[in-house]
């Protein structure tokens, strides 16, 4: 649990103040080169493949949505751009296709790159974009039941991170089959992960900030029983305009029925885990374990416990073949996903699930991790 520096408030918010006032004159000194500007080029970009977060009000501590809002961030959207840390999805797209992710085209990679390095031009200023609306509560829709956390959870002012579990009654009644599940923050600006389970079951949802509720697919689906309980494994961080207040969320979890699945079988995971800690060395490491029945496998989700340049997950048959199930890139320990694959890939019982990890080199932007202590690779699939 950190607590927060007595001062450091006030020190940002001078800092951004005297930003805002020097901005004027900055810009005005600076040479426009850019052939892109933010109402005609940049806008749509940061609009589609940004505003999931960065809006007002959500899970970060700026929106981009407007050029004002935009502007001060410039050097900072090149460098986490540059340095693949934003956007937070991490499949390379010369592996599996997955489901899901909204990753900037090598376009419009060049445009936010170009603009923030060459004059962050407004643009046309009678052609002033239009105001997004605030994203729906639910953005899959309305969920067929809602649970609630049972009462509030207090992050004291004297911390500016901490992680809680909470149990949380669904009061099933008979047999419900779960197609997807969402999450509504009570504190959208401190919620920055969280897994929902079934107690003493899978995993039914891994969000993080911009989480997409994706269905499961091929008609396959979690099975909750009569009187199921879910674990809310959460972790906080708070901004730093509230790094001296104690905040308060009440998390619901949103849950989507579907049909029992004709093979009547729920989704479960296998894992295979790697060292971390004293056994695990800079070099690549490989991990993996076999598969005790043949299955269709739906989805990967990687745990990491630093940041990896590259994870190659595959299955090896008994013929020698290897079969390409997930290839990551940069891949952050703060960002836990779960990804769906786009077509379900089938495999036999004894095929053995190996990851190939690349630690990263260590860099001055990671965040530390003390929490994560788990270099994991778990596979969601219906049994045969």
């Amino acid at each position: 649990m950190n607590t927060c520096r007595p001062g450091l408030l006030a020190a940002v918010v001078a800092a951004l103040g005297l930003a805002a006032l020097l901005a004027p004159l900055t810009e005005a000194h600076k040479a426009i080169t850019s052939p892109y500007n933010f109402n005609d080029h940049v806008f749509p970009v940061v609009r589609d493949r940004c505003g999931r977060c960065h809006f007002e009000g959500g899970p970060t501590p700026m929106s981009l949505l407007t050029y004002i809002d935009a502007l001060p961030w410039a050097e900072s959207m090149r460098e986490q751009l540059v340095g693949e840390r934003m956007p937070a999805w991490y499949a390379d797209p010369t592996g599996p296709l997955v489901k899901g992710g909204h990753p900037l085209s090598p376009r419009e990679l060049d445009i936010i790159v170009t603009w923030a390095t060459g004059g962050t031009p407004q643009g046309d200023l009678a052609r002033k974009p239009p105001t997004v609306p605030a994203p729906p509560q639910w953005r899959s829709g309305k969920p067929d039941l809602v649970v609630p956390m049972a009462e509030e959870y207090t992050v004291p002012a004297s911390a500016m991170e901490d992680s809680h579990e909470f149990t949380i009654a669904t009061g099933l009644t008979d047999t419900r089959w779960i197609k997807a599940v969402d999450l509504l923050p009570g504190a959208l600006s401190m919620v920055r992960e969280a897994t929902v389970r079934v107690e003493n079951g899978p995993v039914l949802a891994a969000w993080v900030p911009g989480y997409e509720a994706i269905a499961a697919p091929s008609g396959a689906a979690f099975r909750l029983a009569p009187g199921a309980k879910l674990t809310l494994s959460m972790r906080y961080r708070k901004h730093y305009l509230d790094e001296q207040n104690a905040v308060k969320d009440r998390t619901s979890v949103g849950l989507y029925f579907t049909d029992e699945p004709v093979s009547g079988k729920s989704i479960e995971s296998f894992a295979i885990d790697g060292k971390v800690g004293d056994e695990a060395t800079s070099d690549a490491q490989t991990f993996g374990g076999s598969l005790a029945t043949s299955g269709r496998v739906l989805a990967l989700r990687p745990l990491v416990d630093q940041t990896y340049s590259a994870i190659d997950v595959h299955a090896v048959l008994a013929n020698g073949r290897k079969v390409p199930l997930l290839l990551l890139r940069a891949q952050r320990p703060e960002w836990p996903r779960r990804y769906w694959l786009a077509e379900p890939i089938e495999l036999p019982k004894g095929a053995r699930i190996e990851a190939v990890a690349r630690p990263a080199p260590v860099s001055p932007d990671d965040i530390p991790s003390p929490r994560r202590n788990k270099l994991q690779i778990a596979l969601d699939y219906v049994a045969q």
